[in-house]
């Protein structure tokens, strides 16, 4: 080969490697390019994987409430199973009974008392308080600073009912009733008992029971508790 071919040679072999590394070049640049391109997608990934619990919003309060589920309600079973308990002795005939009584407010007059298992305390209208058991009730009314007389304020009830309303001796009634005014009365098949008494605070005491239930001695044992607040 002379000279001159030799140079083309030379020229034609270091055009097919220029040629070569042209080509090669790109696709390494776009294989580079990729890859960075889902590193990149990669990390943006864990990036919002990471940052959703944070863009999570914190329910209202009504809705955390809601969510305990009966916290409230066990909160006012607690509150009812907290109240003070006594037992309260009473005659029923020739014997003595025990009760356990639970310490009950009135929402209508101002005071609280113990009230004996199976009976409840309701208000009445107007400014009177009931206690209730079977067919069996008594009605409490506080009466006012002006309300003093009670020989007439026990007479004038209880003839309201029946005119043969006959005065009670109150020396047998339990403290601190012994020195009330008592007077019974028969209507309907029904004994009622109307007590006008200072302590433990003035009131009007008016029991209703029928004829073959004896539920006094209860119920001055619950009245005997009262507290005006």
């Amino acid at each position: 080969m002379n000279r001159y071919g030799k140079l083309l040679f030379s020229l034609a072999v270091t055009a097919a490697l220029l040629a070569g590394c042209g080509t090669e070049a790109p696709a390494s640049e776009g294989t580079a390019a990729k890859e960075k391109q889902s590193a990149s997608s990669d990390k943006n990934s864990a990036n919002t994987q990471t940052a959703e619990p944070k863009n999570q919003e914190t329910p209202p309060v009504d809705e955390q409430h809601q969510a305990g589920g009966g916290q409230s309600g066990a909160t006012g079973d607690e509150a009812a199973s907290s109240r003070p308990t006594t037992s309260l002795s009473y005659q029923v005939g020739n014997q003595t009974v025990t009760g356990t009584a639970t310490l009950t407010t009135s929402d209508n007059q101002h005071f609280s008392l113990y009230v004996l298992d199976g009976w409840t305390l309701d208000a009445e209208e107007p400014h009177a308080d009931v206690l209730l058991h079977g067919k069996s009730f008594a009605r409490i009314r506080l009466l006012s600073e002006g309300e003093t007389n009670y020989e007439q304020l026990a007479k004038e009830h209880a003839q309201a009912i029946d005119a043969n309303a006959a005065r009670q001796q109150t020396n047998g009634l339990p403290k601190p009733f012994a020195d009330a005014v008592w007077y019974t009365a028969q209507a309907d098949g029904a004994t009622v008992h109307v007590i006008a008494s200072a302590q433990p605070a003035p009131m009007l005491l008016t029991v209703h029971a029928p004829r073959n239930e004896d539920v006094l001695g209860a119920v001055l044992a619950m009245a005997a508790t009262l507290q005006k607040h």
